[in-house]
């Protein structure tokens, strides 16, 4: 394995996956390099030494100047929502990865893509799964969409004899966990927490610092290229136990109210069209209250084998859960 520095490329890196990935990359002394919209607040990036440069993955053009010079690129930026349109899901997820490689093959120097997929590419079918299961349906055009992009990634860098390697994070948590745990909190202080089939489903949890070594060691790994890992800890953590955890931690009441499977994804799917028809009309911004992805994800178990990348790279989840609850606790407690 080489571990020479390298000029990595990262997208996403003002998200909380990607903050986490641009601290872990300049710390272990390669050069780093994001991409960021022009209108956002790159500071924080900036003064930790990363090198924020100006540019879209919706419009290819904007690409080349990040892609120069860059040998490897993690592609951690994406469109998570559950309720936007199709067109704007897939011109982000899909349009931009190819976009992104296109311009990185250009490019000239690179070496090696890491593509930050999901689990959610499985279509949530519960019981234990490996990197080999072919999701036979989808239910949201979001796992859809980041399946696809593996794909795109896949045959773009065959074709140019790039190295990819495919990365399937399940539920990641941690501090800046703004979309899971900041939602749960904010749902357990004001009592409107809802758990799906009582909370008994398997969480699939990741804690964001193991995702961060699992990433570093992708970057340089011999193994790693040409193969799709698993990111999970592993642990036996149902949805009750994590809220109730965050409750406990914050000194809230636990979870009062469940609503079953069939029941919830209907209401999902009625809310997710719904709202996408006001947001045509009135150009809402809010979230719908559920969605059939939250009610697949709290509802079915998300268990994924992560032998894989334990066997092949030797990669362990460095930070067990109490350890990983106690640090997000005090990131929750922080913001008050």
């Amino acid at each position: 394995m080489s571990e020479r520095p390298h000029t990595v490329l990262l997208t996403g890196a003002t998200g909380f996956i990607g903050s986490h990935l641009a601290r872990r990359l300049l710390e272990d002394g390669h050069r780093v390099r994001c991409l960021v919209r022009a209108a956002t607040d790159s500071t924080a990036l900036a003064l930790r030494g990363a090198e924020p440069v100006a540019g879209d993955l919706t419009d290819p053009q904007t690409l080349s100047a990040a892609a120069r010079g860059s040998t490897h690129v993690i592609h951690c930026g994406a469109l998570v929502s559950d309720w936007a349109s199709v067109a704007e899901i897939e011109r982000v997820n899909v349009h931009g990865t190819r976009s992104l490689l296109e311009a990185a093959i250009a490019a000239g120097s690179l070496q090696r893509f890491i593509q930050i997929s999901s689990t959610d590419i499985y279509g949530h079918p519960g019981g234990t799964v490996d990197e080999s299961h072919t999701a036979a349906r989808f239910s949201n055009w979001y796992a859809q969409t980041k399946l696809m992009a593996e794909r795109e990634a896949q045959r773009l860098a065959a074709a140019a004899g790039i190295e990819l390697v495919v990365l399937r994070p399940a539920t990641v948590y941690g501090p800046g966990s703004t979309a899971v745990v900041g939602e749960i909190a904010a749902a357990l202080s004001n009592g409107s927490m809802l758990l799906i089939g009582g909370g008994r489903a398997l969480a699939g949890l990741l804690y964001v610092e193991n995702l961060a070594d699992l990433v570093a060691l992708c970057l340089h790994h011999d193994r790693a290229p040409g193969q799709a890992f698993n990111a999970t800890d592993g642990l036996p953590v149902t949805w009750r136990q994590f809220t109730d955890d965050i409750a406990r931690g914050l000194g809230a009441s636990p979870a009062r109210w469940s609503m079953p499977y069939p029941l919830a994804s209907g209401l999902g799917f009625s809310m997710e069209h719904g709202y996408r028809a006001l947001r045509r009309a009135t150009r809402l911004r809010t979230r719908p209250l559920l969605s059939r992805q939250a009610v697949q994800v709290m509802g079915r178990d998300q268990s994924f084998a992560n032998s894989k990348a334990r066997e092949l790279l030797g990669w362990e989840p460095r930070v067990g859960y109490e350890d990983g609850m106690r640090a997000t606790l005090r990131w929750l407690r922080s913001l008050d």
